[in-house]
């Protein structure tokens, strides 16, 4: 797992940030987490996945930049928004992928 440097948080999750990725880095699945990655297909940009599922090995080496984290689905889909507000301003358009591969 690769985390993006200038992570997006939650609200609630940034006042959990260390415990989280903490609980995540070890392989444990933090009650109702979810993260906002890259997507692994060439035709998505961003991806929500739940904290739990990457109990998976399978699913653990397939994760590639995390993005963002967020505690509950309404607040990965609102830093989803955030995201994609904050690229159109810097960039003017909504290529996310580009964004941050230009970052990382």
């Amino acid at each position: 797992m690769i985390w993006y440097s200038e992570l997006y948080l939650g609200k609630l999750a940034r006042e959990k940030k260390e415990k989280l990725i903490q609980k995540i880095e070890s392989g444990k699945t933090p009650v109702n987490t979810y993260l906002v990655t890259l997507a692994s297909g060439e035709s998505n940009q961003l991806e929500i996945v739940p904290a739990w599922n990457l109990r998976f090995a399978r699913n653990r080496s397939e994760l590639s930049v995390i993005v963002g984290v967020g505690c509950g689905r309404r607040e990965a889909f609102e830093l989803v928004r955030r995201i994609t507000e904050e690229v159109y301003r810097e960039t003017g358009g909504a290529d996310l992928r580009g964004y941050f591969a230009q970052r990382i």
